[in-house]
């Protein structure tokens, strides 16, 4: 069912009857939660219960700490990547944000961010969510918060591939478009060549290189250049498939197919459940079977690869005072 290749976002603290219509008439893969949803933690657990009850097997949610905090309301500020690779407390900054999320009924994280912090460009526009300008150093720091998630039971995302670092837009606005530069593209995907076979999940982002079109609509990024040249077996997830960056590239149910066909094994419409409907339909439609059981093929291993985790993890037992103690003191 092309709806296993699908994550939705909802739109508030509350499942709407339209919602539980829609997430129980075709489950997607996941659901991911934004602050909108995050109202205290006895809502949110009763939320999360709710969606599970409609047969959704995943939540995600973006806990990279610093300006991406979904749940410094919730239990404490964490801190950036930035700020923790500074202080060497990269794990367990990381090993505090998989406990949370797992202790509050999520299994997926979309960190660590591997992009570079380039001065004029990806410092400005990502700021603090990059650990460094220096791959090495992205790989220590973000490969060691990683393992902190994986610590915890909770399985995580590299983003954004190729690398946003160089990119002077945002793409929840704009589309940015990389320079063809062959030794600072080897620079970009650095990171990702280094940490994909433990994450086992990477994010294709919507920037394009020059002369070309977003990534996430690319066979030649999302295909040629993850798989064939870096070698990538892991689970393509598409960014946020309603941002700015796309505006020019159709309706909402078209990015959709074309980003399923381009190589993106999970789709993210992360507002507009409304119009997941026809988003499953175009890619039934639209998308060949042969790539959509690949997809559908990868999301499993990835799938196993979360309960592996959560059983190496064991119960999740964590108070979430101790949890807000940890992170004040990384604060």
């Amino acid at each position: 069912m092309s709806s296993r290749l699908f994550v939705v976002g909802l739109e508030g603290p509350r499942l709407g009857a339209e919602e539980r219509a829609i997430l129980g008439e075709a489950p997607p893969w996941g659901v991911i939660l934004f602050r909108r949803n995050l109202e205290t933690v006895e809502a949110l657990e009763r939320l999360v219960a709710g969606v599970r009850r409609l047969g959704v097997e995943h939540l995600l949610l973006d806990q990279e700490g610093g300006p991406v905090d979904r749940l410094r309301d919730l239990v404490a500020p964490a801190p950036s990547l930035r700020r923790a690779a500074l202080a060497g407390t990269a794990r367990r900054a990381g090993a505090a944000a998989g406990r949370m999320l797992a202790r509050l009924g999520f299994d997926v994280d979309l960190a660590p961010v591997v992009d570079r912090g380039v001065e004029g460009a990806g410092s400005r526009v990502l700021g603090e969510r990059c650990a460094s300008a220096l791959p090495d150093e992205i790989i220590r720091e973000a490969g060691a918060f990683l393992d902190g998630l994986h610590e915890a039971g909770v399985g995580g995302c590299l983003k954004h591939f190729p690398g946003l670092g160089r990119a002077a837009l945002d793409t929840h606005a704009s589309l940015p478009t990389l320079a063809r530069d062959g030794p600072q593209e080897a620079l970009d995907v650095e990171p990702f060549r280094a940490l994909m076979g433990r994450a086992r999940a990477v994010m294709v982002s919507h920037a394009a290189f020059a002369g070309g079109i977003p990534a996430s609509l690319s066979p030649a990024v999302a295909t040629e250049l993850l798989r064939a040249r870096l070698g990538f077996d892991g689970a393509a997830f598409s960014d946020d498939l309603e941002m700015g960056a796309l505006s020019g590239y159709g309706d909402l149910p078209e990015r959709c197919s074309r980003a399923s066909a381009a190589g993106c094994d999970l789709l993210l419409v992360c507002r507009r459940i409304d119009a997941y409907p026809a988003c499953v339909e175009a890619v039934e439609r639209r998308v060949p079977a042969s790539r959509r059981l690949e997809a559908a093929a990868r999301l499993e291993a990835y799938a196993r690869h979360l309960t592996a985790l959560r059983q190496a993890a064991g119960p999740v037992e964590t108070p979430l005072a101790e949890i807000r103690a940890e992170l004040e003191a990384l604060a």
